[in-house]
Parts: C-alpha cells; sequence; structure tokens
C-alpha cells in the first residue's frame, strides 16, 4: 500500500490510516507553552512523519494489534513512501506538530475512502509521539483537523478507532465526537480487528 492521502499507514501490508487515529492527550487548558505548532506538512518531513507512526503503533497498539506486525514496520520504508505522498500535488497535506523546531505528530483528513453520505469527510489518522503525550498536542491537531474538515466544506465527518484504544475514544469524546455504534472488522490482521466508528457534526 501506499501512505498517501488514503493509506497513510505506510505499511505495505498495514491497516488503513483511519483504523486508530490516537493521541491520548490529557485533559488540559491550551496555552502558548504547551500547544505547539500546527501546520501542513513538505516533503522533509517524511522521515519525522514515519518516526512518528512507527514509535505511535508500538505503544499503542501493543496487545491489540499483532507483536510480529509491529515489529516489522520499517522506518526507512514509511519514510520512503511519506517523500512520495508528500511530493504529489493532489489531495490534503498532512497536519504536523512542531515542538521547537521538531515534527513530533501528524494528523490527516480529506475525502471519505468508503461511500458515505454528501457532505461527509474523513479524519483517516492522529499520531503523537510518545514522549509527546499528554501535552494537549493531540488537541490541537484534532481540532485543527476539525476546522480544516468544516473549511472544507463536509458537513459532518467519521473516523474509525480500533476497539481497545481506550485513551483515543476519550480524546474524542471530549471534542464532541461520539461512537456511532457501527463496527467493522479488518480481516488483514489475526486477529481481525474490531474497529469503531466515531462521528462528529461540523455545522
Amino acid at each position: 500500500m501506499n501512505p498517501g492521502l488514503r493509506d497513510t499507514a505506510g505499511h505495505k501490508n498495514g491497516p488503513r490510516v483511519g483504523i486508530a487515529p490516537m493521541e491520548p492527550a490529557a485533559n488540559q487548558n491550551l496555552n502558548p507553552e504547551n500547544a505547539g505548532l500546527a501546520r501542513r506538512a513538505v516533503g522533509p518531513d517524511a522521515g519525522a512523519l514515519a518516526e512518528a507512526l512507527v514509535q505511535v503503533w508500538r505503544a499503542a497498539y501493543a496487545g491489540i494489534i499483532d507483536a510480529a506486525f509491529l515489529e516489522s514496520m520499517n522506518v526507512q520504508q514509511i519514510s520512503g513512501r511519506w517523500a512520495h505522498s508528500l511530493g504529489r500535488d493532489t489531495g490534503e497535506k498532512p497536519l504536523v506538530a512542531v515542538v521547537d523546531g521538531e515534527v513530533v505528530g501528524f494528523c490527516q483528513f480529506g475525502v471519505p475512502r468508503e461511500e458515505s453520505a454528501q457532505g461527509t469527510g474523513e479524519l483517516y489518522a492522529l499520531n503523537l509521539l510518545p514522549a509527546c503525550w499528554g501535552r494537549a498536542l493531540g488537541t490541537v491537531l484534532l481540532l485543527e483537523a476539525t476546522a480544516e474538515l468544516r473549511r472544507l466544506g463536509y458537513g459532518t465527518a467519521y473516523l474509525w478507532v480500533a476497539e481497545g484504544n481506550r485513551r483515543a475514544m476519550d480524546l474524542y469524546e471530549r471534542h464532541g465526537w461520539h461512537d456511532t455504534g457501527t463496527t467493522r472488522e479488518d480481516a488483514r490482521f489475526t486477529p481481525a480487528l474490531l474497529e469503531r466508528r466515531f462521528a462528529i457534526d461540523l455545522t
């Protein structure tokens, strides 16, 4: 798979971007000291995006996704796919969180990857380096992405989050997303990965 707009997992046999956008940030007020900077990703960010993705998945999905799959994720290969994706002129570029000049996480969103009602967008992924968890940076990315989806003209949006990723669910719920009760299984994993669909009204 290509880690482009619709598949930022960056692993050729990996799950789609939206399997579990996550950032277990603490519920705290934003301020200039902990908010960081959110901007659009550019080509030189490819390595940092790959590093963030691999570190997050190994930390957040331990015990949820097969350990052998997590260990097989290759930063260099994923970085190359990101570089290709960021070099294209199509699609929405990810938002990145920057702290002290370093990219520490990203969030990606845009056109839904599955058939959806008109006016529906999708949040594909939200990943933040584990060392930065609890500093409200995930909240910054989530709120910026939600605002961008609204700016793009979407009236609603959805995401898929892995069962067991409770801290990610808590983040979404704090900011207006809700569990729709819809689930699906990704049979490419053994055992199959159960995902829950969350949604938000952007009007």
